[in-house]
């Protein structure tokens, strides 16, 4: 039911357009390599990228209005869910990069720079399961992992570039969220966020007891969840709200004045200190776990609540 939802969302947005596919063409293709992950083709489109200056969860402080109009002439592809433990435990094993220890973690009620979290270890009462998101990762990190995988499959993975991570959490939809244009604002006495996303919600209030508003509902994860528990967007995107915050390529900019309209990352030679995040996470508030919603991090930051996934070129 939930799928023809998001395909009935899909044909009514107004501020999307999506290029027709056949049923065979939108299939996933399969894995590069044996150590790959699964991949789902997002389709050519034009959408608008942000939020209307009177939109009602809009951050002014991010630069996320005013929006611009971005164009995919061409598909590509994304990994259906976060890069999980088991993931980059076997690129970890295969490569001996291990990242150096250090997280950031939530502890007494804050947050607090642990020296001996990591990965591994990222401060939850249960060692992390395959099956979970990698987090307590930074930028580098996370782009050496896309570079294994290009020299394991001989394709050219790399970080999602902030527009395309947009696009593609949109589902083919012009709403903040990709299951219903006003859903899951602040305001809504009930949300059904937690069908689709783990965000920071009635389960979590107790063990968590962050200083901002939770959505109304029960997600049954205080913390973080195994990948693809939650239903998928219309591109087949699990976890692209909320579970664990993700990195992009991009260097992070106060407002998207100058921004590449072909949907490619927004970079510059010599680099830069801090690095696009999207998506928020388990302890995100819900005016922060948008597709449109942007932040940042220093390019070296590791935190529990921080993980990536990965793209390549169709």
């Amino acid at each position: 039911m939930y799928v023809r939802t998001a395909l009935a969302a899909l044909l009514l947005a107004p501020l999307v357009a999506v290029a027709q596919q056949s049923p065979a063409s939108s299939a996933a293709p399969a894995r590069d390599c044996g150590v790959c992950p699964e991949m789902a083709q997002v389709p050519p489109g034009q959408f608008r990228m942000g939020s209307a200056a009177d939109a009602p969860e809009l951050d002014r402080a991010t630069g996320e209005s005013p929006s611009v109009a971005i164009s995919f002439t061409r598909p590509f592809l994304v990994s259906r869910r976060e890069i999980t433990v088991g993931e980059f435990r076997r690129y970890v094993e295969a490569t001996g990069a291990e990242p150096a220890p250090g997280c950031r973690v939530r502890l007494g009620g804050e947050w607090v720079e642990e020296r001996d979290r990591g990965w591994r270890d990222p401060g939850f009462a249960q060692p992390p399961r395959d099956d979970e998101p990698v987090v307590c990762v930074n930028w580098e990190d996370a782009r050496a992992y896309a570079e294994w995988l290009s020299q394991q499959s001989g394709q050219r993975y790399r970080l999602p570039s902030e527009a395309e991570w947009e696009y593609a959490a949109r589902g083919g939809t012009s709403f903040p969220r990709f299951w219903g244009e006003a859903d899951s604002r602040e305001d809504q006495a009930l949300s059904l966020a937690c069908d689709h996303a783990n965000v920071y919600d009635a389960s979590a209030v107790d063990t968590l007891r962050l200083p901002w508003p939770n959505a109304r509902c029960n997600d049954r994860a205080p913390l973080l969840a195994p990948v693809a528990q939650y239903r998928p967007n219309a591109f087949g995107l699990f976890d692209v709200i909320g579970n664990a915050r993700e990195w992009v390529m991009d260097c992070y900019t106060g407002s998207y004045l100058g921004r590449p309209e072909d949907g490619r990352a927004w970079t510059w030679q010599g680099g830069c200190e801090r690095r696009g995040v999207r998506g928020g996470s388990w302890a995100s508030r819900p005016r922060d776990a948008r597709a449109p919603a942007r932040g940042s991090e220093l390019a070296g930051h590791r935190q529990s609540d921080l993980g990536f996934r990965v793209a390549r070129d169709f």
